[in-house]
């Protein structure tokens, strides 16, 4: 049996930065799927960066696909309005040639995440599965544990990153964040 479509959240800590405030900055980190969109807010604190929310936007695999992309579109537009991104980090991902139409329903997922962003005025970056891993261990095959452990003491989470995705997620709100001169760990 299929589970339940909708938002799933890992965590949420209170409170937002003070708009208008420069010095603070949020990322939201999206790893696309049709079946589950890993999703991480990140922000600049001080001295570090925070871990605001985090989760996965699910959807039903016997719902027609029109619907699975509203609801992904919905979802990801949800959690921009609630927290206010200056950054979006999608992870670039690749395809294999022997599945086509799954390269095709990624293309899709993809699509409706950017036209989410472009219409929240949110600017885009991709960043490479590999190129987040090299950034965080120095080594671009790193395991999804040693990067899930290496966030959770960067950005003093106590519990388990889950799902998967949202782990994902949050690496590529991290890099992005770094990336942009917002954050230094």
């Amino acid at each position: 049996m299929a589970p339940e479509a909708g938002i799933s959240l890992g965590s949420l800590s209170a409170g937002r930065h003070k708009l208008g405030a420069s010095n603070f900055r949020r990322a939201i980190g999206i790893d696309p799927g049709l079946s589950a969109t890993g999703f991480a807010v990140v922000e600049t604190k001080e001295r570090g960066g925070r871990a605001c929310e985090w989760g996965g936007i699910r959807t039903d695999s016997r719902d027609p696909m029109p619907l699975r992309l509203c609801r992904l579109f919905d979802g990801v537009v949800e959690i921009m309005e609630r927290w206010v991104p200056d950054l979006m980090v999608l992870e670039d991902v690749f395809v294999v040639d022997r599945f086509p139409r799954t390269a095709i329903q990624l293309g899709e997922v993809r699509g409706v995440i950017c036209l989410a962003a472009r219409k929240q005025n949110i600017p885009i970056t991709e960043i490479k599965p590999t190129e987040v891993k090299k950034a965080l261990t120095g080594d671009g095959w790193a395991a999804k544990d040693q990067i899930e452990r290496l966030l959770r003491r960067v950005l003093s989470v106590e519990e388990r990153i889950t799902p998967n995705h949202a782990s994902d997620a949050m690496a590529l709100a991290l890099i992005g964040l770094s990336r942009n001169g917002w954050l230094r760990w």
